[in-house]
């Protein structure tokens, strides 16, 4: 009798086991879905871009110089940054790091810091200091920067942005601001 009995409850409990295994299946399917769904509409910004940044005038929005930039935005809302500007002297910026949020339909809202690790002194046209062999800079004080940018998704492909940036000096006083913008192109 018990080897009659022991059969229903072993198929019970396979048939209660295989249910309950199908529900996890199910329910991490749907948080797959759902994760895929979340990557795919950020998709729109993940992943690594080459920027062109134009320095601006603040005033006029005239240009007033420009560097080339690689930005890597993750998923999770993060910022990845290597300026190649020769307004800084070799190894004086540090890489940026930073974060980057949704503001509406292709339009996103970046922050983020570099450090700033030593001083060195302007070097300005039509100055009793000026070194024409030397790239021209407004001279930058130790401490950090930030560059908070409004930016637009043009397509798959290609991103525009504007915004603005501001020197801290290490007692953290802001010492310059200023205005930039950018235009990018997706890295594949």
């Amino acid at each position: 009798m018990s080897c009659r009995n022991s059969k229903p409850r072993r198929s019970g409990r396979l048939f209660a086991v295989l249910a309950f295994s199908g529900a996890l299946l199910a329910t991490s399917a749907g948080a797959l879905r759902a994760d895929a769904g979340a990557a795919a509409e950020a998709a729109g910004l993940v992943g690594t871009w080459t920027v062109q940044v134009t320095l601006r005038d603040c005033a006029t929005n005239a240009p007033i110089g420009s560097f080339n930039s690689l930005v890597t935005f993750h998923r999770g809302g993060t910022i990845s940054e290597s300026a190649g500007s020769r307004t800084f002297a070799a190894g004086q910026r540090g890489a940026a790091q930073g974060t980057w949020a949704r503001k509406g339909d292709h339009t996103y809202r970046q922050r983020m810091i570099a450090l700033i690790v030593f001083d060195t002194a302007p070097n300005l046209p039509g100055t009793p200091t000026f070194d024409p062999s030397s790239p021209v800079s407004p001279g930058f004080r130790a401490g950090w920067q930030t560059v908070t940018h409004t930016i637009e998704v043009v397509d798959a492909d290609h991103l525009t942005s504007a915004g603005t940036n501001t020197f801290y000096d290490s007692a953290g006083a802001v010492y310059r601001t200023g205005c930039s913008t950018s235009v990018a192109q997706r890295f594949k």
